[in-house]
């Protein structure tokens, strides 16, 4: 039984911490006593003469016996919280989530649900075992929750794993705790720990926005269409996809530069992009990257997710809305081309699993 697993871990932790603490007080202040002591007691005034000292048996094997009996005790304080941290519930008592960070935003992805979220929302009372890693050529992040007291790395094209246990309500933060460039200190999030028929609500709704088929081109050309921001969320989360997602390296106002080679939406012509402005170019460079370049794939965000960011970012080209120039067409192509009028479930590969398989098949 993991109840309460999380206070485990913070009493255990808050448990080595104070001991040892204490200990290393005791230490240093027996030590700078018999400085002093020694200090006054053998001062050039007291033995102007000084003195052969010669070694002493006993004193050599108390200096060492002592410190060793106290290193050793630390080293079991410490594992008696190590064990805790690191006995991992198993996969059928706990709620399982995919958690990958890179520059400079984490997602986190619920196992087999599809379900995908800039946030970390998660039920009270369950063990959370989270499966972390970066992409391959991403540079290494470390995920934290304070006020759980568990960290782990995030190693590009490895797994790692820690767990924790929601036991109260809340909205808590996550940080990166390892310098990982430019926006590291803005690479934040949050924990959610919600009720469990809270949570059973959020992952519906997320599901039917996540696998919602599209299949009107009309819809997902109009911006301002109720019906495509709706399953998104709201303008203002459109925006927040943007921030996660794109601002870091293109700018809050798509100025680009902030990384080498990240495109200004705003001035660079449309000669300059690779694939180009319209709405349905967009769509592709955020399905599948652009290759030889930092611009990853993302799409492990929903359609809409992606059709939105499309508009937001065709929104800043300077000679107006690149999806001004796409046809019903070109987006019932699109729509054809990646199968979005029908559901289907999303797979959930790691880096190092893809890398396996593209070498498996010579790429």
């Amino acid at each position: 039984m993991f109840i309460l697993a999380s206070q485990k871990i913070a009493d255990a932790f808050d448990k080595a911490m104070t001991q040892i603490t204490v200990a290393s007080l005791i230490l240093m202040i027996g030590i700078m006593a018999a400085m002093v002591l020694f200090i006054v007691k053998y001062h050039h005034k007291r033995h102007p003469k000084p003195a052969r000292i010669h070694g002493s048996m006993k004193l050599e094997l108390l200096w060492t016996i002592i410190p060793t009996i106290i290193s050793i005790w630390m080293f079991f304080v410490g594992y008696e919280g190590f064990l805790v941290i690191r006995t991992m519930p198993t996969d059928e008592e706990s709620h399982i989530v995919y958690v990958t960070g890179r520059q400079w935003n984490w997602t986190f992805e619920h196992k087999d649900t599809g379900v995908t979220d800039s946030e970390l929302v998660v039920p009270m009372g369950k063990p959370i075992k989270c499966l972390l890693t970066a992409p391959v050529d991403d540079v290494l992040h470390s995920f934290f929750i304070p006020h759980y007291k568990v960290k782990e790395d995030c190693v590009p094209g490895l797994q790692t794993h820690l767990w924790f246990q929601g036991d109260s309500l809340g909205k808590f933060r996550i940080f990166c705790t390892e310098f990982c460039g430019n926006d590291h200190a803005k690479m934040f999030t949050w924990l959610k720990v919600v009720t469990p028929e809270e949570f059973d609500v959020y992952l519906e709704e997320k599901m039917k926005k996540r696998f919602a088929p599209v299949t009107d081109a009309t819809t997902v050309m109009a911006a301002d269409s109720k019906q495509m921001l709706a399953n998104v969320g709201s303008p203002a989360d459109v925006k927040a996809l943007y921030a996660t997602y794109c601002q870091s390296c293109h700018g809050a106002e798509g100025e680009g530069g902030l990384v080498e080679g990240a495109r200004s939406f705003k001035v660079d012509p449309a000669s300059k992009w690779k694939r180009g402005v319209k709405l349905t170019d967009i769509f592709r460079t955020l399905t599948v990257g652009l290759e030889g370049t930092r611009m990853s794939a993302f799409d492990a965000l929903s359609a809409w997710e992606r059709f939105a960011l499309s508009h937001y970012v065709a929104n800043f080209y300077k000679d107006g809305p690149g999806r001004s120039k796409v046809s019903k067409a070109e987006v019932d192509k699109l729509i054809e081309e990646y199968q979005l009028q029908k559901q289907k479930p999303v797979v959930v590969k790691f880096p190092i699993e893809q890398a396996i398989d593209d070498m498996a098949k010579g790429q």
